[in-house]
């Protein structure tokens, strides 16, 4: 598994206009049942973990705790963001892809 390629995955979709950041934003993207992926940072605080996932679950969109708020930041275009939804189902499959590559927490 590589760093590089999700990150490379991740911004091709945000130039498709495909992933949105921010817990706010991607509750609500799950409740609209628009989310297809969910991207987790590993230092995100552990409120807004477990409540994502909880989101994530109950709407039955997989979820990964990966990579730092920085790196998903620059993703973004931000200094950093916590949460990252993916809403194309090709995209979220490709990335899901690299992130399974040797990793079972796929959830």
């Amino acid at each position: 598994m590589s760093w590089e390629r999700v990150k490379q995955m991740l911004h091709l979709a945000r130039r498709a206009r495909v992933i949105i950041g921010g817990d706010r934003a991607v509750r609500l993207a799950i409740r609209k049942r628009r989310a297809k992926f969910i991207l987790i940072a590993e230092d995100a605080a552990e409120r807004t973990k477990r409540n994502i996932l909880f989101y994530a679950r109950r709407a039955g969109v997989p979820a990964a705790v990966y990579g730092r708020k920085e790196e998903l930041g620059l993703v973004q275009n931000r200094s950093s963001c916590a949460v990252i939804a993916v809403m194309d189902e090709n995209f979220a499959r490709g990335i899901m892809q690299y992130l399974t590559a040797g990793r079972e927490d796929i959830m």
